[in-house]
């Protein structure tokens, strides 16, 4: 189906944006894969995303660093039970910064959404066959996704 170029008007992307969006989403995949195969977020990745913060800088965008505060607390809380590691706090971190206060906040209510749901369904089939115990899935590639659909709908629009 072609374009309609007049569908498209006003729809300018800030300077530094179409490259951050695509560095963004690389690095998201990069941890996301990190995540599944080891489940460790390597430093490197979580400081190569906060620096994609400076494609497109806004000083409002540093208070995404807040995103982080409940996860902390619920690791802090949980103290060393094996839940919310490291590299998710400093996942919401990062990608907060990049994505700022209000992003950052809509990608996790949307990444750990998924990561709920994803988990109560395995929970349920593991349950189903017969699996005892509890089982640890990575929050990395929930919370990926998240701040991806996130930064498109910002980029949209959709979130101011």
């Amino acid at each position: 189906m072609p374009v309609n170029p007049a569908a498209c008007q006003g729809m300018e992307v800030p300077p530094g944006m179409a490259p951050q969006a695509v560095l963004f989403s690389l690095l998201l995949v990069m941890v996301s894969v990190c995540d599944i195969k080891s489940r460790e977020i390597p430093d490197s990745l979580q400081t190569s995303i906060a620096l994609l913060s400076l494609l497109h800088f806004s000083p409002w965008n540093l208070a995404g660093a807040f995103v982080a505060l409940p996860y902390l607390l619920v690791a802090l809380a949980g103290n060393g039970t094996g839940g919310i590691g490291g590299g998710d706090i400093k996942l919401a971190a990062s990608m907060g910064i990049v994505l700022g206060l209000p992003s950052g906040v809509a990608a996790s209510v949307i990444g750990l959404s998924v990561f709920i749901v994803y988990g109560l369904i395995c929970s349920c089939v593991g349950k189903l066959m017969g699996k005892k115990g509890r089982t640890a899935y990575p929050a990395g590639p929930f919370l990926a996704a998240g701040a991806a659909i996130a930064y498109f709908l910002e980029m949209g629009g959709w979130i101011a």
